[in-house]
C-alpha cells in the first residue's frame, strides 16, 4: 500500500467526498462548512448548531445556517440573512476607514426554516447569489 503525502491524500478522504458542493462567486469568505450530501436524509446526527457560515465584506452580508435544536431528529435548518449598513459621516457619505464588524445596527433581510436539505440548499444558493450582487445602500 502507498501511503500519500497528507495533501494528495485529502481529496479522496470522506470528509472530503461528502461535502456539499456549493456555488459560491468570489467575494464570499467562508468561516465553515459543515454541510454534507448525506444530510438529505435521517437529520439525527446533525448538531454544532451552526452548519455553515459566510461573509461578504464588499457587499455586507453574512449568512449564517444552523441547524436546531442540535441533534433533534424534529430538529430544522434555520438560515439567516444579515446585512451590515455602511456607517456614514456627518454628511451622509460611507465611511471607508472604519473596519469592517457586525454590531448593533446590523439588519436581519431574509429568515427561512425547513426541514428539506435540498430546499436549504437551493434558498442558500439563491442567498449567496443575490447578495453577491446586491446594493442596498447608494454612495
Amino acid at each position: 500500500m502507498k501511503i500519500l503525502p497528507y495533501y494528495e491524500a485529502f481529496p479522496d478522504s470522506p470528509a472530503y467526498r461528502e461535502m456539499q458542493p456549493l456555488r459560491i462567486p468570489a467575494g464570499w469568505r467562508i468561516g465553515w462548512n459543515q454541510l454534507l450530501v448525506t444530510m438529505d436524509g435521517d437529520l439525527t446526527d446533525i448538531g454544532g448548531s451552526s452548519v455553515f457560515h459566510a461573509t461578504n465584506e464588499g457587499r455586507r452580508f453574512n449568512i449564517d445556517v444552523e441547524f436546531r435544536p442540535e441533534f433533534d431528529p424534529e430538529g430544522a435548518f434555520h438560515l439567516t440573512v444579515i446585512y451590515q449598513p455602511w456607517p456614514r459621516t456627518d454628511r451622509g457619505r460611507r465611511r471607508q476607514d472604519v473596519p469592517f464588524r457586525f454590531d448593533g445596527d446590523a439588519q436581519t433581510v431574509h429568515t427561512f426554516e425547513t426541514r428539506s436539505y435540498p430546499h436549504l440548499i437551493a434558498e442558500l444558493e439563491h442567498w449567496i447569489a443575490r447578495c453577491t450582487i446586491w446594493a442596498r445602500e447608494e454612495n
